[in-house]
């Protein structure tokens, strides 16, 4: 059968080399470092092409997606070459939101953003971390598109999960030119690269991490971060072994309610870049990997691998039923001030952007074959021990 102009691969190329070559050329620089990342990234390569099962649409995203992390590894590590101050600056004592995905951590990071002593990286300047050298800076507004796509592909997806160049942004896009990172799941099926992921060393994605912060804090003052990610579960010993003076907020929310809501949001990701999404098989591995997330990161926690008084836990329902008074105590508990104009801001905030901003997030756990009772009894122990109130399912 006639093929005509050739299937998404030979229409979009998705080739380690040249995309290199690309980076490379588009960027003068030519010295990507040395280190783990190499094979990471020729890994990633592979499993997109040949696992993910690409449309067109998907290929040109992806495509830019690994131009963008590319070309920020050059200019990151030129940066740091030729003025070694950069990295020579601490990044001191930044708090950091970890919890399952879908347990209010993006809310409660942009509430934490509105602290004026508190800084979240914001979308625009982890994607371009420099300013063009001789025009206006409007980083902002040229990495606005980026960010606009995926609810321009599926207009759905903005009632999933907002993105916007100008919101605090979670650590992935800090950890993204190690490329050993999770947000390749959360938009392709690659299997094969996240299985050699969860068993690969963490630690230099999370140099690359302060790598980041460094430059981006470069000549800006004192900066105290506001970070957050869902990567961090399980890899808290990690992280504390990099920034040992963090704070820590553990976010927690029902699994039942967690799972379903993980696996929606997975497939809707993974549809703007395929064809080829079986929510089913999405929930299936899920579910495992967000039950193994959840205990390890108990583990970490109860064995004494991290400092205790350096981590505190916050209910997503107490987020919800009063902010203020869930992130001052927080607050106190790790020993942060929680200034006089912080509850007026947090209540701003959410007035001005009310969870349905963009549309009701929509979904049940039997749509992907999934039971809210089979759920909560696979991560009793972990419910047990947060002591995390069931939410209604239907």
């Amino acid at each position: 059968m006639a093929v005509g102009a050739g299937d998404a691969a030979d229409l979009v190329l998705l080739d380690a080399d040249d995309l290199m070559e690309r980076a490379a050329r588009s960027t003068g620089l030519e010295d990507f470092g040395s280190g783990s990342w190499e094979e990471a990234y020729r890994r990633l390569v592979d499993s997109l092409n040949e696992e993910a099962q690409l449309h067109v649409v998907g290929r040109l995203q992806t495509r830019y997606d690994l131009l963008t992390q590319l070309r920020v590894r050059l200019q990151v590590l030129d940066a740091v070459a030729h003025d070694p101050s950069i990295t020579e600056a601490q990044v001191t004592a930044p708090v950091f939101v970890t919890g399952p995905a879908r347990s209010g951590t993006s809310i409660l990071h942009e509430l934490l953003h509105q602290d004026p002593n508190l800084r979240g990286p914001l979308g625009w300047e982890m994607v371009q971390p420099f300013a063009p050298p001789a025009s206006a800076d409007d980083r902002p507004a040229t990495t606005e598109p980026s960010f606009d796509l995926w609810s321009d592909v599926s207009p759905e997806f903005a009632a999933v999960h907002e993105l916007a160049s100008t919101l605090p942004e979670e650590c992935i896009w800090l950890m993204a030119p190690e490329f050993a990172l999770g947000y390749w799941a959360t938009c392709t099926n690659v299997p094969g690269f996240m299985m050699w992921r969860a068993m690969s060393d963490p630690l230099p994605g999370y140099e690359m991490h302060r790598t980041m912060l460094q430059v981006l804090q470069h000549g800006a003052g004192p900066t105290t971060w506001a970070l957050k990610s869902p990567v961090h579960m399980g890899r808290l010993s990690t992280l504390f072994a990099v920034y040992p003076d963090a704070r820590v907020i553990h976010t927690h929310r029902d699994p039942a309610k967690v799972v379903p809501s993980t696996v929606s949001t997975v497939a809707n990701g993974r549809w703007l870049r395929s064809d080829a999404v079986d929510p089913k098989e999405v929930a299936v591995t899920t579910g495992f990997g967000m039950t193994m997330m959840l205990d390890t990161t108990m583990d970490e926690r109860t064995s004494g691998a991290v400092p205790a008084d350096q981590v505190t836990d916050l209910h997503y329902l107490d987020l919800l039923r009063d902010p203020v008074d869930a992130i001052s105590g927080a607050y106190e508990r790790l020993g942060i001030p929680f200034t006089d104009e912080l509850p007026e801001r947090i209540t701003g905030y959410l007035a001005a952007r009310p969870q349905d901003k963009h549309g009701v997030h929509r979904y049940s756990a039997s749509d992907f074959g999934l039971d809210a009772d089979e759920i909560r009894r696979g991560a009793a122990r972990y419910i047990d021990h947060y002591g995390v109130e069931p939410e209604p399912t239907a």
